[in-house]
């Protein structure tokens, strides 16, 4: 590796025949840093990462490009002085082993890194798919991915890849995924179909798409997302749950849309059209 310093708080790492893994050393209680493998394409995206700046706490796996003659990342907003450029390391393995005394046993736990609400739970040829709220790069919020583990029983739990990435869109909010049995979305029959919010201060909460043709091991992200803004510039929209609905043979998708639920209908999955919105005035309501 070699450190390129390009002004006060940017630092270029160049990588000749990189490993698997640029390990990265953090520090909880650091302010945030900008992290991103620099392809030169324009789906490059930053990660917020608490790189350590006077301690390291622990280590997390940042992925580098497999088979590649060369890597390059660009760490932005960390000093020159900080203690990660010491101990940043290249591997191609990283130790997932779980010591921690209080971590669940019977309960899924991610191997590493922060995750909160399920997403996407779907069954297919007796897999049972389970998706999460997941920051791969850290111990709180931030970069949310979708992480992924898989069971055939819903005790022991393979862990898998992040199957949605955070992407210029923005994190990668809660959402459901179904079984396109019909190919409703042309991707082939039985693909899995993930419906997620992305979440950013540029472009609010927008409902996006993504499909898998291996049974939800990896997606691609539709090309022509998002597939639902509101209409009225909401500012909260977001967390789609899509079902398919037998008596008007139509999917239906529901969004969360501050104080109310709006119902949408689809036949490809792609284009929704507004149905109606139940709710606001019940309950609670914020003053």
């Amino acid at each position: 590796m070699t450190f390129e310093q390009e002004g006060d708080s940017l630092t270029v790492i160049h990588i000749a025949h990189p490993k698997k893994y640029l390990l990265l050393p953090i520090e909880e209680s650091s302010a945030e840093g900008q992290v991103r493998l620099d392809t030169g394409d324009p789906g490059d995206t930053d990660m917020d990462i608490r790189l350590a700046n006077k301690k390291v706490d622990y280590y997390v796996p940042f992925a580098l490009p497999e088979g590649a003659d060369s890597a390059t990342v660009r760490i932005n907003r960390i000093g020159k002085n900080a203690v990660c450029w010491k101990e940043i390391k290249l591997s191609d393995t990283f130790d997932t082993t779980n010591t921690e005394k209080f971590r669940p046993i019977y309960h899924h736990t991610p191997l590493y890194g922060w995750m909160n609400d399920a997403n996407g739970l779907v069954y297919k040829d007796g897999v049972y798919n389970l998706y999460f709220q997941y920051n791969p790069y850290g111990s709180v919020w931030g970069n949310m991915h979708w992480g992924h583990s898989s069971s055939k029983d819903l005790m022991h739990w393979d862990h898998k890849a992040p199957a949605i990435a955070r992407d210029t869109l923005g994190h990668i909010f809660s959402g459901s995924a179904i079984v396109d049995k019909d190919n409703a979305a042309g991707y082939g029959k039985g693909s899995i179909i993930a419906f997620y919010t992305s979440a950013s201060d540029k472009n609010g909460q927008i409902q996006c798409m993504a499909y898998s043709k291996d049974n939800g091991d990896t997606f691609t992200k539709y090309e022509k997302n998002p597939i639902l803004r509101p209409f009225d510039g909401l500012k909260d929209f977001r967390d789609p749950k899509v079902f398919w609905y037998e008596p008007a043979r139509k999917w239906v998708m529901i969004v969360s849309a501050d104080k109310e639920m709006r119902f949408y209908d689809s036949q490809n999955l792609k284009d929704w059209n507004y149905l109606s919105g139940w709710g606001e005035g019940y309950g609670v309501q914020p003053r």
